[in-house]
């Protein structure tokens, strides 16, 4: 017989039960073991199968395409009718056996349901269930045997029928339901053919559908009990040739079914073996075709999203939120470059894992993935979630203050207001930081007034998200222009922006630049075209080395400065002028290439890189350039005698380094009588000595014996001034500022509010101690400068830029540093206004503070009953990490109270609402530090001084680099033409999803380092690591950021979104509309002619006469008279003083000097009138002049014949 497959036996199976049952009625509506499915099915369909095939077909029922899996049994229609197939399960103690059956409707399948879940308790019921059944059939089958008799009904032929086939015997049915019931053969928990073996349990309960309550073994009886009672011999003739050719048939199957075993084998999967499988066929475990069935299904999805004929992106809006957040790693970028790079991506990824353009075309590839104003879109609705998040973190810490930064800066046309939220919060370990939510940097005018309605404009509708009792309690800006700080403070008090008890402070970082710059400049003069300053040299310097730079990189300029070192190393005429024009400075030089631990050309390369100009109002530029310049000194020099020789007179490079050899050269000329030390080498008699102040030039003199009178260029000296006391005052106090709060983690920078008071003592003391004396000439940084003293001749005159003049300039530095210091950080931070936050600071000032407080409240200072301590203590790492200072208490409470009104803080709102807990620290038997809740003798007992200080003093920012970095960032985007409103969506996204990642990953990474050197090396996270965090730490927030969108409100959104996204929300439309308004209302005004409307000569081109080219004055043509009349009316000046006709210095100057002089002012009066020469807008390029005295213009008659006589 032909075998079948599990399809055909399913088929199969139901053809034969549906005319099994639709004939005999009894057998509907109940179930059949698989036992007496197998002998149902051999008799029927003509083929032997045993029970275990028929388990395992009707366990993979949910496969065929003739049944519906439904959790554990499997149901096909046949019309009305119902093919119910429940899965194998577990008799107790028994066999596993498949129940099957046939019912009229669903109805009734689902009906015997409740019967079906029954446990049964003896298998015993199997055969009771089996003799009640076994009897309503064979009466069924007497009666219609009776009746066909009474019909003279006979049995159909064989040529209209098939005969039917041998019937088993009762023994043969008993045997077989005994087999059923005591089998404990298990099935293969495999699946053949993509069909799994059917799931159990061996301890699961016995579940009644796996019961037979019938069974085909009742048609053979009934057969045999009609054989029994007697047949005709043509009845039993037939049913033997029936039964013989039965026998053959099966015998011929026996031999197909030994002929198709040859082609199979035995699969073992774990403890289970599946029997004759074919070699065409594999046997896979359930869960891995579940696995398979999971993939085809992410291919499917993959499709789905690339469909052909799509037209536009399906990705889900969390996705495109995520891609448009992490598209900001390249801002700098343009959208279209963003796009493509993930479209780019996508093709990859789908190529790769061999999906073809037949079936994916890259048309929809670049469909399917967002475009550039999707990509732009969902930048607003991210920036829209994060402030939704970040407030929803403000109103859940419970904070009831904010404080605010502001600054401007204009990039690409737009004047750019930023403006950031921070307030106090605790870090996942529960420790107290900082948190930052950025506004945005919407453009508005310049004006106080204007500024502060910008703020409110952009404060409104955040504030409608944050709780109502949250108050605007510290502000941060600068202290110049429209826009200072002090200016717009109280109009925001006004418009009802800040509370009326807010605090505002100056940016430290510009308060400790301007003592410095106003130091300079006083001492030492400005940096500027023509100028023969320090400041000057060192400008043209750093451009010298970024020019050559420009022109072939940092490769070229490794090589030039290679090919240098290695001649000046090797060169005796080199070494020999650098010994004559700075021997000090070419000294130390030499040493260094003596010394083993220095590689001259790695030191002096790595100096090249990242150089920036020096200028007064960029932070800390000018002491870098300066210390580059020192150190650099002597290799500056000569890449600019190279340089000279190289190019040629006429470039800009050749210029820039003829400035640089003339400024580094420079030195006072020494009159005769000065210019010689006696033989022993001392100092003339005229010089200073040291009681007065100034310089003992003979200790100089023997600091360095080898410098003679005139040997220093008087810029390296100043140089070496000015970098000592940068290395060892101003940057180490800047940095001290620039460093985040150790309290509040390292997010805190910018946030030095509660350490900055005692800083400024610290200052103070350390300045007067400079100062007193003249101790700065003792310290060991200032060895170089008194060194260089003795190559400068006294000349008895400072304006000749000897000694005196040396000596005079550094006391003019510090008495004006001393000036500015007290106006731009002791007054500030020693005021009413700002000395309460020292009870955030040193726990022993704090303390004392509040003894003075509590003795002005109680009478004792007006009585003069009060005095400070006198104790000494120590304040860590205030001016540089693992350094401490000794200061006694009484000393820095007397300088840093010495401008406050005890009275009028006790009445400010900030200490009076914690007036109660702070005198009660004083009750403490220690002093109390309000940070440290662990020495508390009560766990809140201080927590209205904590909260003060963690929610107002430590949030209010006492320096704007936090926004400094933000102008920059938007600096680069405007790069890429990306306007307003991007821009402050972008600038949002930085601040509360990127600058997160970027500290905490550092900080992370730093944790792994054991020293602190290691840690200090670490700066980002690069590679695969960054990656993996950054986009799991953008999933994160985003998924919070959801969360709070969810719970605010799809209208709170919607308003949120609206005041991001559309332009007419925009402070710079207001403004707009106002200027518009005010032109309108010009136009109606009547006409007012002045004279300013109606001057002004006509401009004559110089080709026709209106102005002269400065080649044209020589000495030889005897015109340098003339040269200095335009320069007197011109009002030109010369390190500050006006130059006079007739009087020095303009009367003796060089020619020369003179054109230089007239090249810059040409170029700087272009620039004031925004006029351009064809020659460009540098001085260097100026070479003709307008003429403006008249002594200049009678001139352009005689230059216009000298010209037309050289064209002949």
């Amino acid at each position: 017989m032909p075998s079948l497959s599990t399809g055909a036996l399913q088929k199969a199976t139901r053809k034969a039960i549906v005319s099994l049952f639709n004939d005999n009625s009894t057998l509907q509506n109940q179930f059949f073991t698989d036992q007496a499915l197998s002998i149902i099915l051999s008799e029927k369909c003509g083929v032997d199968i045993d029970a275990d095939t028929v388990a395992k077909a009707f366990a993979a029922g949910g496969e065929s395409r003739y049944s519906l899996q439904l959790k554990d049994m499997s149901i096909g229609h046949e019309g009305e009718s119902v093919l119910f197939v429940y899965k194998a399960h577990r008799l107790l103690g028994g066999p596993y056996i498949t129940a099957i059956g046939w019912f009229d409707s669903v109805k009734a399948a689902e009906a015997i349901n409740p019967f079906v879940g029954k446990s049964i308790a003896d298998c015993a019921i199997i055969d009771k269930k089996v003799k009640e059944v076994l009897g309503k059939q064979l009466k069924k089958d007497h009666e219609k045997k009776a009746k066909d008799k009474s019909t003279n009904k006979r049995p159909p032929s064989p040529s209209s029928e098939k005969p039917p086939s041998k019937k088993p015997s009762a023994a043969t049915v008993a045997a077989a339901v005994e087999q059923e019931q005591t089998s404990n053969e298990q099935p293969a928990d495999v699946d053949q053919t993509a069909a799994p073996t059917p799931e159990s349990s061996a301890n699961a309960p016995v579940p009644a559908a796996a019961i037979a309550t019938a069974t085909p073994e009742l048609l053979g009886n009934c057969v045999r009990e009609e054989r029994d009672e007697g047949v005709s011999i043509e009845e039993a003739g037939e049913m033997e040739r029936a039964e013989n050719e039965e026998d053959a048939s099966n015998q011929r199957a026996d031999n197909e079914r030994k002929e198709y075993t040859k082609n199979c084998r035995d699969v073992t999967i774990g403890k289970d073996t599946v029997h004759n499988v074919p070699y065409s066929l594999d046997v896979v475990q359930k869960n891995y075709l579940s696995s398979l069935r999971k993939k085809a299904k992410m291919i499917d999805n993959l499709m789905e999203l690339f469909k052909e004929g799509r037209g536009k992106t399906v990705f889900q809006s969390r996705y495109l939120r995520f891609l448009s957040a992490v598209s900001l790693q390249n801002s700098g970028g343009s959208d279209n470059g963003t796009v493509t790079l993930i479209a780019a991506t996508a093709l990859v990824l789908i190529r790769s894992i061999g999906i073809t353009e037949s079936e994916i075309s890259t048309e929809s590839i670049a469909n399917g993935c967002p475009g550039e104003s999707t990509i732009a879109e969902y930048e607003y609705h991210v920036a829209a979630h994060l402030v939704m998040m970040q407030c929803r973190r403000i109103n859940l810490s419970g904070v009831k203050y904010l404080t605010m930064t502001t600054d401007g800066g204009q990039r690409k046309g737009c004047e750019h207001m930023v403006k950031v939220f921070h307030f106090g919060v605790t870090d996942k370990d529960g420790n107290p930081t900082i948190g930052h939510l950025a506004l945005d940097v919407d453009t508005c005018g310049k004006s106080s007034a204007e500024i502060a309605a910008a703020i409110k404009k952009s404060v409104a509708p955040i504030k409608s998200l944050l709780r109502p009792d949250i108050k605007i309690n510290g502000l941060t800006g600068d202290s110049g222009g429209g826009g200072a700080v002090q200016h717009i403070h109280p109009k925001l008090i006004e418009l009802g922006v800040m509370d009326k008890n807010s605090k505002y402070l100056r940016c430290i970082m510009h308060a400790l630049s301007k003592p410095f710059e106003n130091a300079c400049k006083s001492a030492f003069g400005e940096q500027g075209l023509g100028k023969c300053t320090v400041f000057q040299l060192a400008y043209s310097a750093i451009t010298l080395f970024r020019k050559l730079n420009e022109q072939g990189g940092l490769e070229l300029v490794d090589k030039y400065s290679s090919k240098l070192l290695e001649v000046l190393n090797n060169s005796e005429g080199w070494e020999a002028e650098g010994t004559e024009m700075f021997p000090q400075a070419m000294n130390a030089y030499k040493a260094k290439i003596d010394d083993d631990d220095h590689d001259t050309i790695k030191e002096f390369t790595k100096d090249l890189r990242n150089l920036q100009l020096p200028v007064m109002t960029r932070w800390k530029t000018v002491p870098k350039a300066l210390e580059f310049l020192v150190d650099n000194w002597v290799p500056t020099y000569f890449m600019s005698v190279v340089i000279i020789q190289k190019e040629g007179s006429k470039s800009a490079l050749y210029q820039i380094a003829c400035d640089i050899v003339s400024l580094m050269t420079l030195r006072p000329a020494p009159v005769e009588a000065a210019s010689n030390a006696d033989a022993n080498g001392s100092a003339p008699s005229s010089a200073p000595s040291s009681e007065d102040g100034n310089i003992d030039t003979a200790a100089a003199a023997a600091a360095a014996p080898t410098l003679q009178k005139g040997d220093t260029p008087i810029l390296l000296s100043q140089a070496f001034f000015l970098v000592a006391f940068s290395k060892y005052y101003f940057t180490p106090w800047f940095d001290s500022g620039m460093q985040p709060d150790p309290q509040f983690g390292s997010d805190s920078h910018g946030h030095n509010s509660r350490l900055f008071v005692q800083q400024t003592f610290l200052m103070r003391e350390e300045l007067d101690e400079m100062m007193g004396d003249n101790k700065w000439k003792e310290m060991p940084e200032f060895r170089h400068y008194i060194a260089s003293l003795a190559g400068l001749p006294s000349l008895g005159d400072v304006k000749k830029g000897g000694l005196e003049f040396m000596n005079k300039a550094t006391d003019t530095f510090f008495r004006e540093y001393n000036t500015s210091f007290i106006k731009h950080i002791e007054n500030v931070w020693t005021s009413t206004m700002i000395l309460p936050y020292i009870i955030g600071g040193h726990p022993e000032l704090a303390h004392e503070f509040i003894r003075w407080l509590r003795a002005s409240d109680d009478g004792d200072l007006a009585a003069d009953n009060f005095a400070w301590s006198t104790k000494e203590i120590e304040i860590e790492n205030q001016k540089s990490y693992g350094e401490s200072h000794e200061c006694r208490i009484d000393a820095c409470m007397i300088c840093l109270t010495k401008n406050a009104d005890p009275g009028v803080i006790l009445e400010d709102s900030f200490i009076a609402e914690i007036k109660d807990s702070l005198f009660e620290s004083l009750e403490s038997e220690e002093v109390v530090n309000f940070l440290d809740r662990s020495r508390w003798q009560q766990a809140d007992e201080y927590d209205p001084v904590r909260k003060r200080i963690c929610e107002v003093v430590a949030p209010h920012a006492s320096q704007q680099q936090r926004i400094e970095c933000l102008v920059q960032e938007i600096n680069a985007m405007a790069r890429t033409n990306v306007k307003e409103a991007r821009r402050t969506v972008r600038v949002v996204i930085f601040v509360t999803l990127n600058h997160p990642y970027n500290r905490e990953s550092v900080d992370k990474k730093r944790e792994e380092r054991s020293t602190m050197k290691e840690k200090l090396k670490v700066k980002r996270v690069n590679g695969t690591e960054r990656i993996t965090g950054y986009f799991n730490h953008v999933e994160g927030v985003l998924a919070e950021a959801e969360k709070a969108v969810e719970e605010a409100g799809e209208q709170k959104y919607k308003d949120i979104f609206d005041h991001y996204r559309k332009s007419d929300n925009k402070t710079s439309a207001v403004e707009r509309e106002k200027k518009v308004q005010g032109f309108e209302a010009a136009t109606e005004k009547p006409r007012n002619i002045t004279k300013n409307q109606r001057r002004g000569d006509i401009f004559i081109p110089i080709a026709v006469g209106g102005g002269i080219a400065l080649s044209y004055f020589a000495k030889k043509r005897k015109n340098e008279s003339v040269v200095r009349e335009e320069i007197a009316f011109r009002e030109i000046k010369l390190d500050n003083v006006q130059l006079r006709l007739n009087e020095p210095p303009l009367e003796t100057m060089e020619l020369d000097k003179m054109k230089v002089l007239l090249q810059q002012d040409e170029a700087a009066r272009l620039a004031r009138n925004d006029m351009v020469r064809e020659e460009g807008t540098s001085w260097m390029k100026i070479n003709s002049v307008d003429p403006l005295s008249q002594a200049m213009k009678d001139e352009v008659t005689n230059y216009l014949a000298f010209r037309n006589a050289n064209k002949n």
